[in-house]
């Protein structure tokens, strides 16, 4: 029964630095593999180019220069978050060809 006792809290040890270790070496993943965006560019391999996290990100940066009260997870989880900012502040050149789906469509229908 001792030996018993003694496994199963060895056991549990090991599982216990285990499951430390694997949070640690996640939470090690995480940093280093985060996002480097510099306005609506990520930088990827030594290059600049325009990602969608990036541009998401930065068109929540630029909404809240104006006051708009936004997250960057709100423009990314909800497209009609994404498409009211876009509409309102589509003019601003900072975002103006990021937001270009979202601008000003002719709502003539024909006329």
């Amino acid at each position: 029964m001792f030996r018993t006792i003694l496994s199963l809290t060895t056991i549990a040890l090991v599982g216990m630095f285990t499951a430390a270790t694997l949070n640690i070496n996640s939470a090690d993943a995480a940093s280093r593999y985060k996002i480097k965006c510099k306005d609506h560019y990520q930088l990827v391999q030594g290059n600049w180019i325009s990602t969608t996290p990036c541009e998401e990100e930065y068109i929540a940066k630029v909404a809240r220069s104006y006051g708009y009260k936004v997250s960057v997870n709100q423009i990314r989880n909800n497209p009609n978050k994404k498409a009211y900012v876009c509409q309102q502040l589509g003019h601003d050149t900072r975002i103006s060809n990021i937001c270009g789906a979202y601008g000003d469509q002719d709502r003539s229908f024909g006329r």
